[in-house]
């Protein structure tokens, strides 16, 4: 996927994602910065230890989001 697919920059897309979440947009985080034990480790299992995700935080009892980076703008695009 190349950048220029989407008609707009990473903010846009945050922007767009923080607004159908109804989140605060929390920063990234990598595969390994999220495993903190052995059970998460095995839940991403086969999936790049380096690889990228952005962390939306949701209020109250609601789940917290996270989309991959080589997503972002796919997934903003299909909320925008």
């Amino acid at each position: 996927m190349k950048t220029n697919d989407f008609p707009f920059l990473q903010s846009f897309a945050i922007s767009t994602l923080e607004k159908h979440y109804d989140a605060k947009y929390n920063g990234t985080k990598t595969v390994r910065d999220m495993c903190t034990s052995l059970t998460d480790a095995i839940s991403w299992e086969g999936e790049s230890p380096d690889k990228v995700y952005h962390q939306f935080k949701t209020a109250d009892d609601m789940p917290n989001r996270i989309v991959s980076d080589d997503e972002l703008f796919q997934v903003a695009n299909h909320y925008a």
